[in-house]
């Protein structure tokens, strides 16, 4: 506490703010599917994968399961970032913030964060993972 009670209110209002924005992303979770649905995968708001699931008719796809694995867990990706920046948006809109933050990128230099990234598309996923695996067979699988 301050001898001053404007600022001491703001402060409070950010704190609440922050608080908020915390909780609701302790609470994303994004989800995709792949493959007509035989697979889903689940992430956390950083993107990290928790779940995948792969229903019995998953594996009918042979060797396209790992890049429908991928397709799932991009997907997935995309909605975590999607709700995780609906989730800062109490602290992104505060003036006070915003102008702070506009003050950091002009110091320090604009940058993408990660998941704010253009996502890879099914074709693009499907082409890596071909890549991946004709390499893996060129080299050998040690």
């Amino acid at each position: 506490m301050t001898t001053d009670p404007e600022f001491d209110r703001t402060i409070a209002d950010i704190r609440a703010k922050a608080e908020q924005v915390h909780h609701a992303l302790r609470r994303i979770t994004g989800t995709g599917t792949a493959g007509n649905g035989t697979v889903t995968a689940v992430v956390d708001a950083a993107g990290h994968l928790r779940d995948l699931q792969l229903t019995p008719a998953a594996y009918r796809h042979g060797d396209r399961l790992p890049g429908l694995i991928l397709q799932a867990t991009a997907a997935a990706e995309n909605d975590a970032a999607r709700q995780t920046q609906a989730a800062q948006q109490p602290l992104l809109q505060d003036p006070l913030l915003a102008e702070g933050i506009r003050a950091m990128d002009e110091t320090l230099g604009h940058h993408t964060p990660a998941a704010a990234k253009t996502p890879m598309s099914a074709d693009e996923i499907t082409a890596a993972d071909d890549a991946y695996f004709e390499r893996m067979n060129q080299r050998g699988w040690r």
